[in-house]
């Protein structure tokens, strides 16, 4: 029992020790630490109540380096309840008060620009309050002054966006009667157009009409003449030997015309009467058919005179398409002939072992001609050749295209050109304005701010360069990105939406859905905003991978700047 006397008394001693210990000193009239909001709680002439009212305790007890009160409030000037949270507040007068952990009190680091946290005399701190604080006065004139320049362009730019989107309404709303107008006029000339071509498509439909109709008759004048001449006893009945006595029907270049073969020429059977040789073989017979008194016609007429000494012969000249007369080949016959290509004796002799074929065989038949003879020609030219001399029928091949329009169709033909020209010039106008109308609706659409402060903007581009790309941004319309050193351009975005924070948006510009990242995600353009007296891009980076965020300054942000306020720097001794 004696010796728990003993310890009892020996804390009670301890405890006095501890509280007898001297108290930092006051600091500007009130306890060190304390602001001067808080004065009022701390009288010294009673006891010290906690702040959460937990308790009281003797006025001696506050800033005696121990932590009585559970909240640490019985220590604003010591480090001894840094442990809950105790905050020291340095009154900087001259500058701006502001609070700090009690753990940095008497730390050896001075934290307050006037020193009182540093009080135990290991360091020596000068108070640097009077100079830091005119240094922060004269930066927040500064930036005030940005702010209500900033805010005064902010109001011409809302004037000049609002004045701007009327001018557009003005400009929809005439555009919108130009074109009724324009409507009705392309409408009135386009019945016009239809009214001049029905005339003009009946001429035209009965010219072409008739020219196939002669087109058929000549045709089957033609054929019949084809099948007279090679029914050669005269029976009405073409005959596979009568076939088989024609060069020009042996296919495969054997040299005999087998029955087969010329019964294939007859459809399958072994002789034909003249309307069915007309109707179903002679499109197919005519490919190789040889015209006996045209072949002599040709034959016997004459040469071209020899060219001159150091004249190059025509033959051997390159094809020219406009030289050629209508039905004339554009090359020589892919044989090996030395004769001109104009004479069609020498096209389509009636040799055996030169004979131009109807089937495919014709293909293979030309890995047997001269290389030589194809060097001169591109594959067009031999395009030609297939169209103007071996399709076209032998004899025939001078057939005439269809002739010209009568002059009565070729009146009407230019009175519909007419009508079509002023049709379309109108339509034009037509669709000019429409464009132009739907060109102001979407502007119109655009959300350029609550005052359309931000319209100024529109149709702009603000760059940044760092090392290695110079980045645009194109409010309302698109961010991007092209290597500093050339390249080809990366779109970042098109334009989103405002998604600035809570009830500020037209803070923050968002861009989506530009080109994709190799195996991620499409890129995307965050553009924040802050108050300065340019447009300018002031910053770019790539926070995440294929995510780009902007800093852009601009007026159009700027707010009317607090008005002045009243008490003195203390004011913002809680801040």
């Amino acid at each position: 029992m004696a010796r728990l006397i003993v310890g009892i008394a020996g804390l009670l001693v301890l405890a006095a020790v501890c509280h007898s210990s001297s108290p930092p000193p006051d600091f500007n009239g009130r306890p060190r630490g304390v602001s001067k909001s808080k004065q009022s709680f701390y009288d010294s002439s009673k006891p010290f109540t906690c702040l959460d009212g937990s308790r009281a305790i003797p006025y001696d007890h506050v800033n005696d380096d121990f932590c009585d009160c559970p909240d640490g409030s019985d220590e604003p000037g010591t480090p001894a309840c840094s442990s809950l949270g105790g905050k020291f507040h340095c009154a900087n007068k001259g500058h701006k008060p502001v609070y700090i952990p009690s753990s940095r009190v008497n730390d050896g680091i001075c934290d307050c620009c006037d020193g009182s946290d540093e009080y135990d005399g290991r360091v020596q701190c000068s108070d640097a309050c009077k100079e830091l604080g005119a240094q922060a006065r004269e930066e927040a004139k500064r930036l005030a002054e940005v702010q209500q320049k900033g805010y005064e362009m902010r109001q011409d730019y809302s004037k000049q966006g609002t004045d701007k989107q009327e001018e557009r309404r003005v400009s929809l709303a005439e555009l919108e009667a130009t074109l009724k107008e324009h409507q009705a006029e392309s409408d009135r000339l386009k019945a016009l157009k239809e009214e001049a071509e029905t005339p003009e498509t009946e001429a035209k439909d009965a010219h072409k009409s008739a020219w196939e109709a002669k087109k058929v008759e000549e045709g089957r004048v033609k054929a019949e003449a084809a099948f007279r001449a090679m029914d050669t006893d005269s029976d009405g009945s073409l005959t596979v030997v009568e076939i088989q006595a024609r060069a020009e029907f042996d296919k495969d270049n054997s040299g005999d015309i087998s029955e087969d073969e010329a019964k294939e020429w007859l459809g399958g059977e072994t002789a034909r009467d003249m309307e069915h040789f007309v109707v179903h073989l002679w499109k197919t017979i005519s490919d190789v058919y040889v015209d006996p008194e045209a072949a002599i016609a040709e034959q016997a007429a004459p040469s071209e005179a020899t060219p001159a000494e150091g004249e190059v012969p025509p033959a051997e000249e390159p094809p020219k398409a406009e030289e050629k007369s209508e039905g004339e080949s554009a090359l020589p016959p892919p044989v090996g002939d030395d004769t001109s290509a104009g004479d069609d004796d020498d096209v389509m002799p009636p040799h055996h072992e030169h004979e131009e074929i109807p089937t495919a065989e014709y293909a293979d038949d030309q890995d047997n001609v001269d290389d030589d003879d194809d060097d001169d020609y591109s594959d067009e030219d031999f395009d030609e050749y297939e169209r103007n001399v071996r399709h076209t029928p032998v004899g025939s091949r001078e057939e005439e295209g269809m002739p010209e329009y009568d002059e009565a169709t070729q009146g009407l033909i230019k009175v519909a050109d007419e009508a079509r020209n002023a049709f379309n010039g109108a339509d034009k106008q037509r669709e000019d304005v429409q464009r132009q109308i739907d060109d102001i609706r979407k502007q119109l659409e655009v959300d350029l701010g609550a005052n359309n402060e931000f319209q100024p903007m529109q149709g702009n581009c603000y760059d940044f360069t760092d090392r290695e790309y110079t980045y645009s941004v194109c409010p309302f319309n698109r961010v991007s990105q092209k290597p500093k050193n050339g390249g080809s351009e990366t779109s970042l975005g098109s334009w989103g939406k405002w998604d600035g924070p809570g009830g500020n948006k037209y803070t923050v510009m968002k861009f989506e859905n530009g080109q994709n990242c190799w195996n991620g995600p499409n890129r995307s353009g965050t553009v924040k905003m802050r108050c300065g007296e340019n447009n300018e891009l002031i910053s770019a980076s790539e926070p995440n991978r294929c995510e780009y965020h902007f800093e852009l300054i601009t007026p159009a942000v700027c707010e009317p700047p607090p008005p002045p306020k009243a008490g003195g720097a203390d004011v913002h001794e809680e801040l």
